[in-house]
């Protein structure tokens, strides 16, 4: 019998603070069910790459409520673009995060540049931007962040 996508969210995390999601078929679809489900209050570290999430997926998940515990996000290999990127740059219940990783997507040198003028994300001690085509003036403005000045671990293109 097949479980349900709640049941297999259940099941992954357990008595744990670690949802671990990668590679999993979870989707825009499976993104807002997971962005309305109140075990993810839980979550200190959510692993969400490879599943084919799209902006309209990190949308739901950066609007949560129920994100605000969440210190780790990975979301390497999505499809996320520059949109994605503002999204997760102006979320609320985002602002407890320490690390965020977006490598192998699609953000851009404009996605970068939302991300670095970003007062959400100022927690930040780990960004992974790696192959997300941001170019010098990307990667120039995250280095050169007035908020992200607790950025200790930088990977770029």
């Amino acid at each position: 019998m097949d479980l349900s996508f709640e049941e297999r969210v259940e099941k992954r995390l357990g008595n744990g603070s670690t949802l671990d999601l990668e590679k999993e078929g979870v989707g825009d679809e499976g993104a807002k069910k997971l962005a309305e489900m109140e075990i993810l209050s839980k979550v200190k570290e959510l692993i969400l790459g490879d599943n084919e999430i799209s902006d309209e997926g990190v949308s739901a998940l950066a609007q949560s409520p129920h994100m605000t515990n969440v210190r780790v996000l990975n979301l390497k290999s999505n499809n996320i673009t520059e949109k994605g990127a503002e999204t997760l740059s102006t979320a609320p219940h985002l602002a407890n995060l320490d690390q965020l990783v977006l490598k192998f997507n699609r953000v851009g040198e404009a996605g970068a540049k939302f991300i670095a003028q970003s007062e959400t994300l100022a927690n930040l001690t780990t960004l992974d931007l790696f192959r997300n085509d941001i170019g010098s003036a990307g990667a120039l403005a995250i280095k050169q962040s007035k908020t992200l000045t607790r950025l200790s671990r930088l990977r770029t293109d």
